[in-house]
């Protein structure tokens, strides 16, 4: 009986781990980190498993450890093999940059909030007003920004630009917009990945001399 409920606990831990940790990395790490305690004990000190009454730790621990390693990039984005192929079908400016940079940003763009076709798009169109990206959105492009250009994210926060979530008459929670919020542009993001680094004051100062 006791055997059966230690392998319940495990099959548990092994929902609660995959669900709770996402990263990369750190499935590959914990996994790792598991792996090698389960084996230990399983070779050095089986008899300190027999002595507590946990026979399957060891080969819990092991399988637990080998799936969050074998599956570490479960959770990890799915870049698009053609990442340039959205620039063409836009309505450019004129003067708009036309350059592989440029053209990955704007398919993580397309991918995470969505570019009309009918609107034109210049270097001063900003994703909140202009797009009507919300927070959540705004949260999954600047990690995949994190994850294709290295942007490091330095004193970048989402309630610069967006409005915190609340509830709504109906006790939902919602996003809250943007009104009254700084414009967080194209060309903010697109000099962001170029620095490498996110450093607000300077971006906006540059977007501003742009108006």
């Amino acid at each position: 009986m006791m055997e059966y409920l230690q392998w319940l606990i495990f099959i548990v831990l092994n929902v609660v781990i995959d669900n709770k940790i996402r990263a990369q990395k750190l499935r590959k790490y914990v996994g790792l980190s598991l792996l090698a305690t389960g084996l230990a004990c399983a070779i050095w000190l089986p008899y300190w498993a027999h002595e507590a009454q946990l026979p399957s730790v060891p080969i819990g621990a092991v399988l637990l450890g080998s799936g969050l390693f074998l599956d570490r990039h479960r959770y990890s984005r799915t870049k698009s093999a053609h990442p340039l192929l959205v620039a063409p079908t836009l309505n450019l400016a004129a003067d708009f940059p036309d350059d592989p940079l440029m053209r990955h940003l704007l398919q993580l763009v397309h991918e995470a909030v969505g570019l009309p076709k009918h609107q034109a798009i210049n270097l001063n169109t900003s994703i909140n007003h202009d797009l009507g990206c919300s927070s959540s959105e705004a949260r999954r492009l600047m990690a995949a920004l994190k994850q294709d250009f290295g942007l490091k994210l330095g004193d970048y926060k989402n309630n610069r630009y967006f409005k915190r979530r609340g509830f709504d008459v109906y006790l939902r929670y919602v996003e809250r917009g943007c009104e009254g919020k700084a414009p967080l542009t194209i060309n903010m993001l697109y000099q962001a990945i170029k620095a490498k680094r996110w450093e607000s004051e300077t971006l906006e100062a540059i977007g501003y001399q742009m108006s």
